[in-house]
């Protein structure tokens, strides 16, 4: 299930972040751990023998596009094609109601292919935290179909659960500071790769 690891403030660079505010990060894990756990991943799904029924699923932005390498991996390795889809979940969330015209669904929304019902859903995101995010790509999932079961993957687990929703898979367990925030960089959506603790990126 992944061993925890507890996250020291020493070794921090600093970033220019995107409105030019300074902020300090941590690197964590590079490019070279993200493919290690992709490998594992649709390792753990092939040795699950539901390759037949399963269907890769991510959650937009960084989820989708680790699902979208999962998949890939799946169809190298496994030699059949398997389905794969993309939630956008933002009309979904719990707060939409509270962040009104603030909140945009993304430009490529959901895309799923093919049926739900009775498929055993993989679902992949990059960080979970609170398992809101999850909650709400469950919601949203149900309204495609019934699947048969869904299998909850992710790559860092955070903590801060205010919902009682647990992953079957993670890649490792990060115990940060609330006011800190865990990102996941990918070349697809950041043109960069790796694991950063981002100090007060929560606030």
């Amino acid at each position: 299930m992944g061993a925890e690891r507890r996250v020291a403030p020493h070794g921090m660079a600093k970033r220019k972040g995107p409105h030019s505010e300074s902020r300090k990060e941590r690197a964590i894990h590079d490019a070279k751990w993200i493919r290690k756990q992709i490998d594992v991943f649709a390792r753990e799904i092939l040795d699950s023998g539901m390759l037949d029924l399963a269907l890769i699923v991510g959650i937009r932005r960084r989820g989708a596009e680790l699902a979208r390498r999962v998949q890939k991996q799946l169809e190298q390795t496994g030699g059949r094609k398997v389905p794969y889809g993309a939630l956008d979940i933002t009309l979904y969330r719990d707060d939409v109601a509270l962040r009104g015209p603030a909140l945009h669904t993304g430009k490529k929304g959901t895309v799923i292919d093919g049926p739900v019902d009775h498929r055993v859903v993989f679902l992949i995101d990059d960080v979970i935290c609170t398992g809101r995010t999850i909650r709400a790509a469950l919601d949203e999932l149900t309204d495609f179909g019934r699947p048969g079961a869904v299998r909850l993957f992710s790559l860092i687990d955070r903590g801060g659960r205010e919902l009682p929703i647990q992953p079957d898979r993670v890649a490792e367990r990060l115990s940060v500071p609330h006011a800190d925030r865990v990102d996941v960089r990918l070349e697809e959506t950041d043109g960069e790769e790796g694991v950063y603790v981002v100090v007060g990126g929560m606030r």
